[in-house]
């Protein structure tokens, strides 16, 4: 079952801005719905299922062509989902995108050849304006895409990659050290 109060709750974190949750961002509108309709589309009881997603589902595209932010509602995505700024964020159903990840204005994230060779990104990644992410690859946990940036090959965890196409140009040092208990 799908926790809906949770992941809003995840994601209005992720939108939070020196301790206040920054309305301000059109996106911020379009990550609830999103996690509305994933949820509805888990509800058992069809009657129930069906008109709800007849109620809510104008407004889900009404703001996904208004804020040019085309993310399917099965796509899986992870708690704390912030999507800096908006226009021309595409994502496609078959990819799977972790927690706590940021992408910002202009990325594509999705298929090469067929529908379903899309990419698996990992938690805590920050995906940089403009950048594509193709194909059936997979993004470690703590990446970072620069802008403008096209990845076509898998990436490693804790590193930064930018370019056309992308390479690893720096991995990060992870402070594992003064983990919380």
């Amino acid at each position: 079952m799908c926790n809906l109060f949770l992941l809003v709750n995840s994601d209005l974190d992720a939108y939070r801005e020196n301790g206040k949750i920054a309305w301000t961002e059109p996106s911020i509108f379009l990550v609830i719905m999103f996690r509305l309709m994933s949820c509805l589309k888990k509800i058992k009881i069809s009657f129930i299922r069906l008109s709800l997603t007849i109620l809510f589902m104008p407004i889900y595209i009404f703001l996904s062509i208004l804020l040019g932010i085309n993310i399917p509602r099965s796509t899986i995505v992870g708690k704390g989902l912030r999507i800096h700024h908006f226009g021309c964020i595409i994502i496609n159903s078959y990819c799977v995108i972790g927690n706590y990840c940021i992408i910002r204005h202009g990325v594509t994230i999705g298929n090469k050849n067929q529908n379903d060779d899309c990419p698996v990104i990992g938690n805590n990644c920050d995906i940089g304006a403009g950048a594509k992410i193709l194909g059936k690859i997979k993004i470690g946990n703590n990446v970072t895409i620069g802008a403008n940036a096209v990845v076509l090959i898998d990436l490693p965890d804790n590193c930064i990659a930018v370019g056309v196409p992308a390479k690893v140009i720096k991995f990060k040092i992870i402070d594992t050290t003064s983990a919380s208990i």
